[in-house]
């Protein structure tokens, strides 16, 4: 098996565009959500430039916004990587999304249901399906080992990131470019979650608070996370600048309820254990949980126990970024994998944002603000990522300071 290591990064977030923007948001302890006067919601919209306007007005026809993202971010993975002009011919892409472009999905049945189907647009297909973003990027960059797109709800960019990862390890390719895209913020998804009572209500930004005792639902984002991964041995060969290493993987099924977590914990625990497992690790060697936390009742509360369960007795510092950026869906795991590479270079743990009083802290150290993250005589920093997803999917990725 190949040790498999990361080089480049690229992601969008409510902070802005590029990672550092991501980067600088969370160090600085900020908050990238705002109250929508049109949606009626708390969102984490990307501020700043329209993305789109990188594109002629043809393109953005043809193409979706979550393509157009997807885009951007691989630039500045592969950039980053200085892997744009290597051979791609053994690189696969593993870029998913959780839902479609929802209002283009409406109008066109409308334009149908009036019985003017010659005015639907030649691109509506392309535009909707979900392995889109993937393909126009390994179009892009000629990536020719495969194009996948891995979809499993909010689980998306972990999943997408740990396939392409065992792709590496296991000799099936030797790089790859994978993550997780979402452009859902519109009218409809938003009505859809809030029916399930998912969302949190008002207009106050700081609404968004992981594991926080008055914690009422999820705040909805926008972003995308791209990594470049590739065998430690090409990486070295090459001269290029190693920012992590990825140690292992593991998933889950909660086998309970299309939304619900089982309240055993017993699908955050496997996801947990068989990624340490596969990383050939004890569980003291890990300092830091990115949690998936999305600041809901039922779904904080289920992952807090499952990691103490996993690290009993060792008060483990456990933080989710959903109170800085909210919940990115599909692009959750993808974009918190980056912020947790970032953490464990600039030595410094993020803080739950928002968090002020929680029934949770039995046995766990959930972090009030961002801290400084030493390791006892000098061990590399190690930390899980967690990401769950509608229908009961669970991953679990172990990323390690290189």
């Amino acid at each position: 098996m190949h040790r498999v290591v990361i080089t480049g990064m690229g992601a969008i977030s409510p902070f802005g565009v590029t990672v550092n923007a991501l980067r600088n948001g969370l160090n600085e302890g900020r908050s990238g959500l705002k109250y929508d006067e049109v949606l009626k919601f708390v969102v984490g919209a990307v501020p700043g430039e329209r993305v789109e306007d990188r594109w002629s007005a043809g393109q953005q026809r043809e193409m979706s916004r979550a393509s157009m993202f997807a885009l951007v971010a691989s630039k500045e993975a592969m950039s980053q990587a200085n892997a744009e002009n290597i051979d791609h011919e053994e690189t696969i892409v593993n870029i998913g999304t959780c839902m479609s472009d929802l209002e283009h999905i409406g109008e066109t049945a409308q334009k149908v249901r009036e019985g003017q189907s010659r005015r639907v647009s030649p691109y509506f297909v392309p535009r909707i399906l979900n392995n889109l973003p993937a393909g126009y990027v390994a179009m892009k960059y000629k990536m020719r080992g495969g194009v996948e797109a891995t979809s499993t709800a909010c689980a998306t960019g972990l999943h997408c990131i740990g396939n392409a990862f065992q792709s590496i390890q296991y000799g099936h390719c030797r790089r790859a470019l994978a993550g997780a895209v979402e452009c859902a913020l519109n009218p409809i998804s938003l009505a859809g979650f809030d029916r399930m009572r998912a969302l949190a209500r008002g207009e106050d930004p700081e609404i968004s608070r992981p594991f926080d005792k008055k914690r009422a639902g999820f705040v909805m984002s926008e972003g995308v996370g791209i990594v470049f991964m590739e065998r430690l041995e090409d990486a070295e060969t090459r001269g290029a600048t190693i920012l992590a290493e990825v140690l292992g993987y593991g998933i889950s099924s909660d086998c309970y309820h299309i939304s619900t977590p089982d309240p055993s914990a017993i699908g955050a625990v496997l996801s947990m254990r068989r990624a340490i497992g596969n990383a050939n690790l004890d569980p003291i060697q890990i300092g830091y949980v990115n949690a998936h936390a999305t600041s809901t009742p039922n779904g904080d509360s289920v992952e807090a126990e499952a990691v103490r369960k996993v690290f009993p007795n060792l008060n483990m510092s456990v933080s989710s970024i959903k109170g800085h950026i909210g919940h990115l869906l599909g692009a959750a795991g993808s974009v918190e994998a980056i912020a947790t590479i970032c953490a464990m270079n600039d030595s410094m743990k993020p803080g739950n944002r928002n968090l002020e009083e929680s029934e949770e802290d039995v046995g766990l150290n959930l972090l009030r603000e961002n801290q400084k993250w030493e390791e006892p005589n000098g061990q590399p920093r190690i930390s899980i990522c967690n990401s769950f997803g509608f229908g009961a999917t669970n991953a679990s990725l172990i990323l390690k300071q290189f």
